[in-house]
């Protein structure tokens, strides 16, 4: 009876920490707008959450990202298509503003791209 306990109380945890991941990590998440601008907050902390951003083309885009972190990995962010690189001072947010004129899938990565996020227009 013992043993059945045990792997009922695992495999509960286990879903769990399933849903929270999911839910933290879930694709596409659209922002807010305010004054014409889709807005995301992304908290930098073992990775981006959320790590898949939306908006549509042409549609003027603000990242603000925080880290809650001290590792060196995550001290900068890169858009590499957009040729943009910021560092992002810990406790800090950091605000990124771009305008992407054609649809596709934009990847953001820290400077050894451990952490990666995608920005997706349509």
């Amino acid at each position: 009876m013992k043993i059945i306990g045990t792997i009922l109380l695992v495999l509960i945890l286990g879903l769990y920490a399933a849903w929270m991941w999911y839910t933290k990590n879930k694709a596409g998440v659209s922002g807010k707008t305010e004054s014409g601008v889709r807005i995301f907050d992304i908290v930098v902390k073992g990775v981006y959450s959320p790590s898949v951003i939306a908006a549509r083309k042409g549609e003027r885009v603000k990242i603000r990202f925080r880290r809650e972190e001290s590792a060196d990995c995550s001290r900068f962010v890169n858009f590499p298509d957009f040729h943009i690189r910021k560092e992002l001072p810990e406790g800090e947010t950091v605000e990124i503003e771009l305008t992407p004129e054609r649809a596709g899938e934009y990847m953001f990565t820290c400077d050894m791209s451990m952490y990666q996020g995608k920005l997706v227009i349509t």
